[in-house]
């Protein structure tokens, strides 16, 4: 019981000492977040998220966690996600954001970082990895395959692009309401298509449910 109180202290401690990357805005069910070997500690709003700090959403739970950057990450159910990096306005280091999505429903957009310098953030998954120019992003990872949608930006004035890539191939992909597919772990990104209204929809319905989310329909080009 002593060694148990001293390392629940410690844990305390550590989490004191370094500085929160993000902070949970919104949650509804059971998410939970394991830093290192520490014991998990359940999530409630107004918490703190650290680099480190491996993400899991139960079912029909949902979070939305936003970085001191202004990054905003949403995860829906079932969800497994990673802070593997985050410097912001760091006095000896460059800023940066690394994330991991293992598996689920996630949407972002990105913030300063990105904003400042696009290649300082990049969103990893089993499959591939997503390289920023500012943007907002929607997708969905599996056991085996992920699907990535390109998404209106918040700012209109800005130009929005994503570049998605693993050890087969790359695609970018500029146009809002288009996206990618890789259906395994030995496949590249498919070409970049215009996505089915059906398909962003299921997608951001596992997460608008904590929130009420308006999707944005697709530009047409007009010939």
């Amino acid at each position: 019981m002593l060694l148990l109180v001293l390392s629940l202290c410690l844990c305390a401690r550590l989490l004191l000492a370094a500085e929160p990357a993000a902070e949970v805005k919104e949650l509804t069910g059971k998410v939970w977040a394991t830093l290192g070997n520490e014991a998990p500690r359940k999530l409630a709003v107004g918490d703190s998220v650290f680099a480190g700090d491996y993400i899991k959403s139960y079912r029909s739970a949902r979070v939305k966690l936003l970085f001191r950057d202004n990054t905003r990450f949403e995860l829906g159910p079932s969800s497994e996600f990673k802070v593997n990096q985050f410097k912001f306005n760091s006095a000896n280091q460059k800023d940066g954001i690394v994330t991991k999505v293992f598996k689920g429903t996630f949407r972002f957009f990105s913030g300063l970082i990105a904003k400042r310098t696009p290649r300082s953030m990049t969103v990893q998954t089993s499959m591939a990895t997503i390289g920023i120019r500012g943007t907002q992003v929607v997708g969905e990872v599996g056991e085996t395959n992920a699907t990535i949608i390109l998404l209106e930006p918040q700012d209109s004035s800005r130009r929005t692009a994503i570049e998605v890539t693993n050890q087969f191939g790359s695609v970018v992909i500029d146009e809002p309401g288009f996206g990618t597919e890789i259906p395994d772990q030995f496949s590249p990104p498919s070409p970049p298509r215009r996505m089915r209204l059906q398909t962003i929809n299921n997608i951001t319905r596992s997460i608008q449910r904590m929130q009420r989310m308006n999707v944005p329909r697709p530009r047409i080009r007009v010939p």
